[in-house]
């Protein structure tokens, strides 16, 4: 497998590590009315970097390439990810009338699940998946400043 095809590879197993791990802040932040604490925002966004690093990496090294070009983009893969699912999963969790958070935990996982199997089974997916998580967080940006819009003109 050429440096292409393991990118690729390394992108779809960080942004699966990210994902499951920003599902996870997201259902304990809809769980508790006033936040959960920061560190444990801080502990679970750290585990999933440090996850999304490992996994690229291996990815490399595992067909001959250096490691360590991996370690800070998956890194970033898996932050990115983790900042934009652990908003979905929130705001999933926070509209769902009755169901348990934890559901959407479980959801999310089995899809992270199949990212990461399909990623590497077919390398080029990973690729199509960090466009749509890019593409999800210009979106839910964008939704964010127009839903204020009317108030600023109003000053």
């Amino acid at each position: 497998m050429d440096l292409f095809l393991a990118a690729c590879q390394g992108f779809g197993l960080a942004l699966a590590a990210g994902t499951v791990t920003g599902a996870i802040a997201g259902a304990v932040a809809a769980r508790d009315g006033a936040g959960p604490p920061a560190a444990l925002l801080a502990i679970l966004a750290g585990v999933g970097l440090v996850a999304g690093a490992i996994l690229f990496g291996v990815s490399l090294s595992a067909e001959d390439h250096p490691a360590w070009p991996g370690w800070p983009i998956g890194a970033l893969t898996a932050l990115l990810s983790f900042s934009v699912i652990s908003g979905v999963v929130r705001g999933a969790a926070s509209r769902a009338q009755g169901a348990s958070p934890a559901a959407q935990v479980v959801y999310v996982a089995i899809a992270a699940a199949a990212l990461a199997g399909v990623s590497v089974l077919l390398p080029p997916v990973g690729l199509a998946a960090l466009a749509a998580i890019g593409w999800l967080a210009v979106a839910r940006r964008q939704r964010a400043a127009r839903k204020h819009e009317g108030l600023r003109v109003l000053r």
